[in-house]
């Protein structure tokens, strides 16, 4: 395969030169995720991949939690399909966890403290509908 063809091939399975999506959701769920860190960015990438979209419609599929924005990859922010998020941080998250136990020590956050922050964060979550 030449370099053009390979360029050619990769913009297609992007979805930038294809377009075979038709919401957001199925955008950011055939790509896996999508980097998520500058907002505004990450609206317009998701929205490269469908032309006949608008901004609403994005922030539409964010607001009805289609797609959510997560810490799941490297620390940094993502757009992931909601249906994808679960198995995405039971596969992560193991190492984020390890590799942030230094930091947990240094701040003096104990299993215990985690466990109740989770349950108090949860029942916040819940009564506020988030």
């Amino acid at each position: 395969m030449n370099p053009r063809e390979i360029t050619r091939f990769r913009l297609q399975n992007q979805q930038i030169t294809a377009h075979p999506s038709t919401t957001p959701q199925e955008v950011v769920a055939a790509l896996g995720a999508m980097q998520g860190q500058d907002y505004r960015n990450a609206l317009w990438a998701i929205g490269l991949r469908l032309p006949t979209s608008s901004e609403a419609d994005i922030e539409r599929a964010v607001a009805r939690a289609e797609i959510v924005r997560t810490w799941a990859m490297r620390g940094t922010l993502h757009f992931v399909a909601a249906a994808d998020v679960r198995w995405i941080l039971e596969l992560l998250a193991p190492r984020i966890i390890a590799a942030r136990a230094y930091r947990r020590r240094a701040l003096e956050l104990d299993g215990t403290t985690l466990t109740r922050s989770g349950l108090l964060l949860g029942r916040l979550c819940r009564s506020a509908d988030c």
